[in-house]
């Protein structure tokens, strides 16, 4: 299959009271051949990746068009979106759409230029889109400047020894030879990069690397956990459970995200944009092959293969309108809704360890209860009306259900049983979020942040914990964001 890579893109940040405004304006620039990323027109609204898929982003973005307006200068979002860009080193274009001066232009945009589309639209418009194409050339010149001159990338794996071998002259130095002997022991059998137990109580220190001591050898993970790493853009990668074999699956020209296994641990379903949509692939892990299994034109999201291999369960959003849940066949045919409602979002289906039902959230934005259906034609039953969730969930062999939920970079990752009850946060703070059970149920894998109290957005990493809320273990140290684990066999 031919690929070809994608356009540069503008990121448009703006208040939801202007979304009018912003759809006009998205109009006019792909009229002049500009590329424009909305998040309502890219992004299933509740999915726990909305955030994450902001700043992926922003970050690839040729720069940032923000609409100012008094509802944007009252928006935390829009200043959010504004601050990352700066962070990012990323070129703003501010437009004026609404409003005067003093209530729509925040203080850290005072000294910008801006454009005007008050009082002439038309003429505005067409000072916008020349400025974006000039941005545009002068950014392919530097690029190749800096292709030109760019150092080779050191292959992935040779990290996985030289971070070991700090660990063993740390550990020579502060321990002593004894406890390095334990921890060459050790090392020889699980080859993992674990972390000391904790109680599973709120707090904003990262993770700590564990000592011999810490670790308990008994009931080891095993299986292999399958991840979104930001290594060059979204792209799937995986690793054992035990924190060996980093492996990069793909290295597709546009972003590749929400992955999952198959039962038998012979292939990867993920979300990926080769053709300008998101569409779902097959990853065959044997041969490599990449295999497309939709072809809607439309966003779906998070597909998961039931337990029997037959069906994939996936998030659907026809013509960008509300989000619904739909199965499809192994091989992609007989693709058809499952359930929809007409006035909240229906998305992140995960199966029952027995496939005969489907846990699901529904919702709006941010605002989501889990529900559980069955294929026997009756209304989804609410599992817990108290929880607030943005979406994406699992469900275990040992009939536990795992979430997350809380403000922005505060989230913690929760288990309950399947009635609902025996509500326990499982995480110790550190924005954790996305957990998947290990395929026994007596693990979670989820991501958390390394610095959250610097709110570093790069410090996202996987980890690991048993569902009791001991031992947790950290499998990855990059200077990108690894999120999205789904744990198979």
């Amino acid at each position: 299959m031919s690929m070809s890579t994608p356009a540069p893109h503008f990121f448009m940040s703006y208040s939801r009271d202007d979304a009018t405004l912003q759809r006009r304006i998205a109009a006019e620039l792909r009229g002049h051949g500009i590329n424009v990323w909305v998040d309502i027109e890219n992004l299933i609204p509740g999915s726990p990746a909305w955030e994450r898929e902001i700043e992926r982003s922003i970050r690839s973005a040729a720069g940032v068009i923000v609409l100012l307006s008094p509802g944007s200068n009252n928006s935390e979002w829009v200043r959010r979106e504004i601050s990352f860009t700066e962070q990012n080193g990323k070129r703003l274009f501010p437009i004026l759409v609404s409003g005067d001066e003093d209530d729509s232009i925040p203080l850290r945009l005072s000294n910008h230029q801006y454009v005007d589309l008050r009082s002439n639209f038309h003429q505005g418009m067409e000072a916008l889109a020349n400025a974006l194409h000039d941005h545009l050339a002068t950014t392919k010149i530097m690029r190749r400047k800096k292709a030109e001159t760019a150092l080779p990338i050191l292959p992935a794996d040779l990290k996985k020894f030289v971070l070991p071998g700090l660990l063993v002259i740390f550990a020579l130095g502060c321990i002593g030879a004894l406890a390095l002997a334990a921890r060459f022991l050790y090392a020889s059998i699980n080859n993992s990069l674990p972390t000391p137990a904790v109680t599973p109580t709120p707090s904003t220190e990262p993770f700590a690397l564990a000592t011999a001591q810490d670790i308990r050898i008994d009931e080891e993970p095993t299986g292999k956990i399958v991840f979104t790493c930001q290594v060059q853009g979204d792209e799937i990668c995986a690793i054992h459970a035990d924190g060996s074999g980093w492996q990069r699956l793909t290295n597709l020209p546009s972003a590749s995200n929400y992955a999952s296994l198959a039962p038998d641990g012979e292939a990867v379903v993920f979300v990926g944009r080769q053709t300008g949509n998101a569409e779902i692939y097959e990853l065959n892990l044997s041969t490599g092959a990449i295999k497309q299994l939709t072809r809607f034109n439309m966003e779906v999201g998070s597909p998961e293969i039931s337990p029997d291999n037959r069906l994939i369960a996936f998030t659907y959003r026809p013509s960008n309108s509300i989000a619904q849940l739909w199965i499809m066949n192994r091989d992609g045919s007989d693709p058809h809704e499952f359930y929809s409602s007409r006035s909240q979002e229906s998305h992140d289906p995960t199966w029952s360890p027995d496939g005969t039902q489907i846990l699901f959230a529904m919702g709006k934005g941010d605002s989501n209860k889990l529900y559980i259906l069955g294929f026997d034609g009756r209304d989804p039953q609410v599992v817990n009306d108290t929880i607030d969730t943005r979406g994406r969930s699992d469900w275990s062999l040992l009939n536990l259900i795992s979430f997350d939920m809380g403000d922005p970079l505060q989230h913690d990752v929760y288990t309950m049983d399947i009635e609902g009850n025996n509500l326990k946060k499982f995480s110790k703070g550190n924005n954790s979020q996305g957990a998947s059970f290990s395929p026994d149920g007596k693990w979670v894998v989820f991501t958390a942040y390394a610095n959250v109290a610097n709110r570093d957005l790069n410090s996202c990493e996987i980890y690991i914990m048993r569902v009791d809320g001991t031992d947790p273990r950290r499998l990855t140290e990059n200077n990108y964001c690894d999120y999205q684990p789904r744990w198979g066999q």
